[in-house]
């Protein structure tokens, strides 16, 4: 099956393919699509401004009423405010996009948006139509000290399990673990507990057997191993792993992907000219100055048409002639740029070995090199 990623207008392009790129990383049967180019709108009537009365309070999720879900309105007022839709909003959005785009019944549509939803829950499937379903993508960082890319990302896979664990003509809430046990369908009313079946990334028994009958097992495999992929990817975020041996750095030949292999294999996404220019101080351990960045443009244009597939021959050298060149950003926006991808995969303490570092007008090196 093929799982259908779609954004509201107000969801950062980056964070989305980023997700996408999370979900991707591990091979299997599961197939994920990314339209970045169809943004979901919302006209003013479908919106409404929530408050809520402090943290505690906005870290909890709502039961919603049986029947007729979205006949509830919130009567209070609170400090903080929240740009709030109804579920039924949420939900007929994917189905509008699923007839304009004709996606397959069979196939699941997934909004990830902003916006938040009125039982603040992180995400759900329509209950009408259980192949459509919505992920609120703000806030997490109040749950998780991570990038919010790999909650996200999970989120994506449990409600693939939510899918084919439950009973879609009964409400999730009579069905899921009301008590957080570290299993992916776990409820967690209380929403910092969503950290709980992040980091096990697991399956009970009871929910394992209902998926077993309902879902391929290669499909259950490759659910899984994106999910342990991604409590990896989050532990070492977070810096729970931060007193570790360091891992190598490993560039795979053929396609001059990055990897952490003593990491869980975490792979390093850099753009083509961040990636180049990372390349060529990798091959000098000792470091360079930026200004010695020109007496080494022609290895900088072998490497960057090795790996860039982007444009003409001219317009690639024209682009190293931009990052050599003394007088302009390019270079230090490209190191910025390798220092934050590195810190959101690996968190700051294990990144600092290897990002590209050095101070003003000294020699910049990479604390580690290929083995």
């Amino acid at each position: 099956m093929t799982i259908h990623l779609i954004k509201s207008a107000e969801l950062s392009h980056s964070l989305f393919t980023n997700v996408y790129d999370l979900l991707t990383a591990v091979d299997g049967t599961l197939k994920f699509s990314c339209d970045p180019e169809s943004i979901i709108d919302f006209q003013k009537d479908e919106l409404y401004q929530r408050y809520y009365a402090g943290e505690e309070a906005f870290k909890k999720m709502e039961r919603p009423p049986v029947y007729s879900m979205d006949n509830f309105f919130p009567s209070w007022n609170f400090p903080k405010r929240v740009t709030t839709a109804a579920w039924s909003t949420l939900f007929n959005k994917c189905e509008s996009y699923r007839k304009t785009q004709s996606i397959p019944k069979d196939d699941m549509v997934l909004l990830l948006t902003d916006i938040g939803n009125k039982f603040n829950w992180f995400a759900t499937l329509d209950q009408n139509a259980p192949n459509n379903g919505f992920l609120h993508t703000a806030d997490w960082e109040m749950f998780l000290p991570c990038h919010r890319q790999f909650p996200i990302a999970f989120e994506v896979i449990a409600l693939l399990m939510h899918r084919f664990s439950f009973d879609a003509t009964k409400p999730i809430f009579d069905q899921a673990h009301s008590r957080a046990i570290g299993c992916v369908n776990d409820l967690c009313i209380e929403k910092r507990e969503i950290i709980l079946k992040m980091r096990t990334a697991d399956v009970c028994g009871d929910c394992m057997a209902k998926l077993k009958t309902k879902m391929p097992t290669t499909d259950i495999l490759h659910a899984l191993s994106i999910m342990d992929s991604l409590r990896v990817k989050m532990l070492y975020a977070q810096n729970f792993k931060q007193h570790v041996p360091i891992s190598r750095v490993h560039v795979d030949g053929r396609n001059n992907r990055i990897f952490l292999p003593e990491f869980g294999n975490i792979e390093i996404k850099l753009r083509p000219l961040e990636k180049a220019l990372y390349f060529l101080f990798m091959k000098y351990p000792e470091g360079l100055f930026l200004t010695e960045l020109m007496d080494h443009r022609v290895e900088l244009v072998e490497i960057y048409e090795k790996i860039s597939h982007t444009g003409t021959r001219e317009e690639m050298r024209i682009r190293i002639d931009d990052l050599v060149n003394v007088l302009s950003n390019s270079a230090s926006e490209k190191i910025s740029r390798i220092k934050r991808v590195f810190e959101e995969a690996i968190g700051p303490d294990l990144a600092k070995h290897y990002y590209i570092q050095g101070g003003n007008g000294e020699r910049k090196r990479v604390g580690v090199v290929s083995q």
